[in-house]
């Protein structure tokens, strides 16, 4: 009986090694995973294919429709339910390598939504699990937010030991039941590159940030877009209510890249993903709000666009830490095929491993009975 356990023991341990070791690759190929630039989706396909990572935490839907607001074609809709279950309704792109972007995308709120008076996100890029996301377009109340998160290469990435540097900025009064064209013109940070982020509403700067703004990583933040309230997190005491479902379109989602400073879209060698978009999109005509007001000291950033200070710390938000899972739980993020074969590779040898120690101990077994 002790020579049998001897035997089964190291062939366990070897496929629970390997088992660990394949899945660890996998997951970490995946979330390296880069979206094609430049990128464009609007919709026209019927489905949300395009975006590679896919969160539902609840009951909420992710469903391609017929446009609201007098829009032609279709657009993508999320609903959140109130019912004590629900907080994330998100879709995503991959990550895209470091270097300066333009990100496009409309977005329509209805005239039934109703003010909420934490950070309900509606677009936030987010440089990976553990970290708060490193840019957040966000409604609090009727006012627009945008939050910025960031950490220098020296510092802790686990928000859990040390929170990461934090500004906000009021981009201005929420208007409902009309679609919104935003553009961010973002230059990521690193340990070399000063980063900067400059924020438009329909043709009109509404915020600027000069600084930091990402986690220095592997690789730059990706972009997910969707409906996210972390204070309907059932742990955090969130009791399900009266209040109707929230609902968020979006539409015509872009990624180009960009010179650094430059005002338009740069000329690349890159081939575009394939756009399946057919339809002309109408430009709101509403007059945009105001510049951008920081909520903290001025030299956080400059609506002007003129180069200020690096931000100050400004402490931790409690209303849009992402402490939920990745965004993993319908995802195709792991389903990239090169990253599927180098991890079932790994199994395969694994099972390979364990059949023939197996069957070496047979062989042991079968000769020790026989003497």
């Amino acid at each position: 009986m002790f020579q049998r356990y001897t035997h089964r023991r190291p062939a366990g341990a070897a496929l629970a090694a390997v088992l660990v070791v394949g899945f660890g690759a996998t997951e970490a190929l995946a979330d390296r995973a880069l979206t094609p630039v430049p990128f464009k989706d609007g919709f026209e396909s019927g489905t949300t294919a395009a975006f590679q990572r896919k969160g539902i935490d609840g009951t909420g839907t992710v469903s391609v429709t017929r446009a609201p607001g007098g829009r032609s074609g279709k657009a993508v809709k999320f609903v959140m339910p109130n019912d004590g279950k629900s907080y994330r309704t998100e879709i995503a792109t991959l990550r895209v390598p470091y270097g300066s972007y333009r990100y496009t995308f409309a977005n329509y709120l209805p005239a039934d939504w109703t003010p909420y008076g934490a950070q309900t996100i509606v677009s936030q890029w987010h440089g990976g699990t553990g970290t708060s996301p490193a840019v957040v377009l966000g409604v609090k109340n009727d006012r627009w937010m945008m939050i910025v998160h960031w950490k220098t290469a020296s510092e802790q990435v686990d928000e859990g030991k040390q929170p990461a540097h934090e500004v906000k900025y009021d981009l201005g009064p929420v208007q409902l039941g009309r679609w919104n064209q935003w553009s961010f013109d973002i230059t990521w940070s690193t340990a070399t590159t000063a980063g900067s982020i400059t924020a438009r509403l329909d043709g009109t700067q509404v915020g600027s940030h000069h600084g930091p703004n990402s986690y220095h990583q592997d690789t730059a933040p990706y972009h997910k877009i969707g409906l996210y309230r972390p204070n309907w997190q059932a742990w955090k005491g969130h009791k399900p209510d009266s209040t109707p479902d929230v609902v968020n379109y979006y539409d015509d989602i872009t990624i180009t890249p960009l010179s650094p400073g430059s005002p338009q879209p740069a000329t690349t060698s890159l081939q575009a993903a394939p756009d399946t978009t057919a339809k002309s999109s109408p430009e709101p005509t509403a007059a945009a709000p105001g510049s951008a007001q920081p909520t903290e000291p001025a030299t956080a950033g400059s609506a002007s666009g003129a180069p200020v200070e690096v931000p100050q710390d400004t402490g931790t938000d409690t209303d849009i830490d992402n402490d939920a899972p990745p965004l993993a739980e319908t995802g195709a993020s792991s389903q990239t095929p090169v990253v599927l074969a180098f991890g079932s590779t790994l199994l395969a040898a694994g099972l390979v491993l364990v059949l023939r120690n197996r069957s070496r101990a047979v062989k042991r077994r079968a000769g020790v009975h026989r003497a």
